[in-house]
């Protein structure tokens, strides 16, 4: 009877024990895998920018800049679908700072008058977010104009 109250009572602090050790190997790993989607959202920063169908060119040479009027149409989940589905969801936009614009969203219809470019967006429920952005410079080809902005990444969480 004693030997079975000790195995009783040895079973009991080992699945405790266990407990314990797969709750902080989860914490581990949940934390690995946000650091992970960050690194991987930080290398995307500089890939969306590079990105030959949004760039500007002029007279077939490639400026450092990224042309508005592509952004309005050019769909980047046909091409580049898989570049967003990586670690993690998130959402891709443009967003003009100087001069600040008038409107928010950018379309067809009230553009150049916008200040925001929507590039990807999941469509996905999300409680919080964290936001890495780089600048860059925005080129409204109807204007001739080249406009303060930045790139987001709203990493969604």
């Amino acid at each position: 009877m004693e030997t079975l109250m000790v195995a009783v009572v040895f079973m009991v602090v080992l699945i405790i024990a266990l407990a314990f050790y797969f709750k902080f190997s989860l914490d581990s790993i949940e934390e690995s895998g946000e650091e992970a989607c960050l690194v991987s959202n930080t290398v995307l920063l500089v890939s969306v920018s590079s990105v030959p169908e949004i760039q500007c060119s002029i007279n077939g040479k490639t400026e450092n800049c990224i042309d508005t009027s592509k952004l309005i149409v050019f769909d980047p989940s046909r091409v580049y679908g898989s570049m967003f589905t990586t670690n993690c969801d998130q959402k891709v936009y443009f967003e003009q700072i100087y001069p600040e614009p008038e409107n928010g969203t950018c379309d067809q219809n009230n553009y150049p008058d916008c200040g925001i470019f929507e590039f990807y967006d999941p469509d996905v429920s999300y409680s919080s977010s964290i936001k890495i952005s780089t600048p860059t410079s925005l080129y409204f080809p109807l204007t001739e104009e080249y406009k303060f902005g930045k790139l987001v990444i709203e990493v969604l969480l």
